[in-house]
């Protein structure tokens, strides 16, 4: 096994989806820094500081995209390891299919990693001089930090299982970009519900908090609230998202090894 992620890492390493995910993710939050500069400068005239965002504001702007990035590099990374044949090599060397399952979700998680803490690290040194020092605690940023890593392994998890019961082929992408689609519309969805309940004094309560509930699980929403800095359900959120990685962790094998390659 110990080989087996050596070589995995040493791929991944050198994977182009990994990097072209990480510079998007990167560029993305490093641009929202300078393009909200100007916004900033023009708020302090008018003296609408309510409107001011500060470092902090930008340390996870690029969570709420980061399905995306994580399905579009697992179903590549995955799929140019079935293409070129090297699953099938593994296999034929001796290796078992839970073994080689293992090391890749090993290594899309480490690489949905990389996608996610990048960006907060290299923001937080950019933001530092444009707009100063954070206006929250140390205790929240590290919180929503921990939080978006634990939903980017359970994405990570999840994408894996699912290129993988595709047997690895590049049309993959597809269900996954679409799963991600879906789960962000659904989460803006329920988002924008609880906006209106919580401006509606007559609101349901029970159904209220169900949505909230459905809001808490879902991928999207755990990210938009880390994004929003809105820490106050990590440990739930935390839980979800790890039921949801030991779940695709299981089935996956389970389908691996029913599966014939070609």
């Amino acid at each position: 096994m110990k080989d087996l992620l050596c070589a995995e890492l040493i791929r991944l390493r050198r994977s182009p989806g990994l990097w072209a995910a990480a510079v998007l993710s990167l560029a993305f939050s490093v641009s929202m820094l300078f393009s909200w500069r100007r916004s900033n400068q023009m708020f302090l005239a008018m003296g609408d500081e309510s409107r001011i965002l500060h470092t902090e504001d930008f340390l996870f702007c690029h969570a709420r995209y980061l399905s995306y990035l994580i399905a579009g590099f697992g179903a590549l990374y995955l799929g140019a390891e079935f293409s070129s044949g090297g699953v099938r090599n593994k296999i034929a060397r001796g290796v078992s299919r839970t073994r080689v399952y293992l090391s890749h979700l090993i290594a899309v998680a480490l690489g949905g990693s990389v996608v996610c803490a990048v960006p907060p690290a290299v923001s937080l040194m950019v933001g530092l001089p444009l707009y100063g020092p954070p206006t929250v605690g140390a205790g929240t940023i590290l919180a929503a930090l921990a939080g978006t890593l634990v939903t980017a392994l359970a994405l990570s998890a999840l994408f894996t299982a699912i290129v993988t019961a595709l047997g690895g082929r590049a049309a993959a992408v597809v269900p996954c970009a679409a799963l991600a689609l879906a789960d962000y519309m659904a989460a803006s969805e329920i988002k924008l519900y609880l906006l209106r309940c919580e401006q509606l004094p007559g609101a349901d309560a029970r159904w209220y908090g169900l949505c909230r509930l459905l809001y808490d699980l879902l991928p999207a929403g755990q990210l938009a609230q880390y994004a929003a800095l809105e820490t106050g359900d990590l440990p739930a959120m935390v839980g979800y998202a790890l039921a949801l990685a030991a779940l695709s962790a299981a089935v996956g094998p389970a389908l691996f090894r029913r599966q014939e390659l070609r």
